[in-house]
């Protein structure tokens, strides 16, 4: 007895599946979906599987990060409505693009935002400096991935009468940090081949790029009016940073120092 009941009638002759042992009727199982493929392929052939599948993947990537960064919430929308084969899943394009953005930030020394400086305290000022931006690199990436839900739920909250349940919020606020990790990424990268003033410049430029790109995400993946975005933009932002700012400061501090050496750093 098999362990796959088919409708295929038992014959010696017939062609198995080498993964559950379905009659095969074309280059696809019926009953698992496994590729109809040579068990040991000749080298021709897996050169030629190998590049196929490497292509397709990087072509499937580079679709999906033009659309990140250039099409504000189409990724969202694309997804709720069902149409998911041609791009990367949110969660992988979030993985992908973190792990990258927080590598070239680790390499550049870049704060991302979170500075955090020590005027007092018995710790040695150059000793303590390293110690934060040791914590930094470890805990920030792992600050922002568990602070993804909450982002989630504030863009719930404020759009609660959309008729989508929390899922569907949750792909957007994906969206959304992938969309900051690969600008932030790429503006980093950028800086490092132009004079330390621009810097700030820069980074003033990509604020008004993340503030226009999650009011245009809202109008694209919720056909909000330009009023509700604003004030969605708003107050998701703002509340969004406070926390981050916070959390993300207290988990350094803590992770640097220890307990002990935060609360006199927090006095």
């Amino acid at each position: 007895m098999t362990d796959v009941v088919t409708a295929d009638p038992p014959g010696p002759d017939a062609v198995r599946c080498a993964n559950c042992g379905a009659a095969l009727h074309g280059p696809f199982c019926c009953a698992c979906g496994q590729a109809v493929k040579p068990l040991d392929p000749p080298v021709r052939h897996f050169a030629s599987e190998f590049a196929q599948e490497l292509f397709d993947v990087d072509n499937r990537v580079l679709r999906s990060l033009r659309r990140l960064v250039f099409s504000p919430g189409f990724l969202t929308r694309e997804h709720v409505e069902g149409r998911r084969i041609p791009w990367f899943t949110p969660l992988k394009l979030y993985l992908l693009t973190s792990v990258v953005a927080f590598a070239v930030l680790t390499f550049a020394g870049d704060d991302a935002g979170l500075r955090i400086s020590m005027t007092k305290g018995p710790a040695d000022p150059q000793a303590a400096a390293a110690a934060i931006q040791d914590a930094r690199a470890i805990w920030v990436p792992r600050v922002v991935f568990l602070l993804v839900p909450f982002f989630a739920w504030l863009v719930a909250l404020v759009r609660r009468r959309s008729g989508r349940n929390y899922p569907s919020h949750f792909v957007f606020a994906l969206h959304v940090h992938s969309a900051f990790f690969v600008t932030r990424a790429a503006a980093t990268a950028v800086t490092l081949v132009l004079p330390l003033t621009a810097k700030p410049f820069a980074d003033g430029l990509l604020n008004l790029y993340l503030i226009g790109y999650v009011f245009v995400a809202f109008r694209t993946a919720y056909g909000d009016s330009r009023a509700r975005a604003a004030r969605d933009t708003a107050v998701v932002g703002i509340v969004y940073v406070l926390v981050l700012t916070l959390v993300a400061g207290v988990v350094v501090l803590g992770a640097a120092f220890g307990p002990g050496m935060l609360v006199e750093f927090l006095r």
